[in-house]
């Protein structure tokens, strides 16, 4: 089978990580793979903000849990299972403990900005998964990218509030090996053909 296809097909999202930091090497080819990704129009404009201080993460998992105690659930939002993880887990981490994050930005209110932030942590995760990482989306930050307190943090890292949040990765050397992916659901696949 084709490497990128194997790739595609056995990539997971890792929850478990050990200590061992990601090389620099390894980081940078996982960020140019994001830059290469496609964009709207070719413009670019997704930017990434890669935090692998052990001080800064801690600060910002204690900041997010924080502020998802404070909130309630509301109906079916995806985002209740973190506000009642925060809650019920006083070792709730939305990072997982991974050594690094890469969160993705793009100007607020740009048209294309959760598109072209996708594509590039897509490519992100591929490619840490090609290099024998582990990576995994997480939202939390996107959820809370209008929190004031959030926002105030994050501009002292050098994120302007005239960006937008638009999604995170985790990165770092799996525990175990990757799990075997669930059977995918069907009917999602439709052809109009002539």
């Amino acid at each position: 089978m084709n490497e990128t296809i194997s790739t595609l097909l056995s990539r997971r999202s890792i929850r478990k990580y050990t200590d061992q930091k990601v090389s620099q090497e390894d980081l940078d080819l996982i960020l140019e793979c994001g830059l290469y990704a496609a964009s709207g129009g070719n413009h670019q404009v997704a930017r990434f903000t890669v935090i692998e201080d052990p001080d800064v993460l801690e600060a910002l998992n204690t900041l997010v849990r924080s502020e998802f105690r404070k909130m309630e659930p509301d109906g079916n939002l995806y985002w209740n299972t973190a506000i009642r993880s925060s809650r019920n887990n006083p070792n709730y981490d939305f990072s997982f403990h991974a050594p690094v994050l890469i969160l993705a930005t793009a100007p607020a209110g740009w048209p294309n900005g959760m598109a072209d932030c996708a594509g590039a942590l897509q490519n992100i995760q591929v490619a840490a998964a090609s290099l024998g990482l582990g990576a995994c989306w997480v939202n939390q930050l996107h959820w809370l990218t209008e929190n004031h307190a959030l926002r105030t943090y994050l501009e002292s890292l050098g994120i302007s509030h005239q960006e937008e949040i638009y999604g995170s990765v985790v990165i770092g050397h799996p525990q175990l090996p990757p799990p075997k992916a669930p059977i995918r659901k069907e009917n999602r696949i439709t052809f109009i053909r002539s």
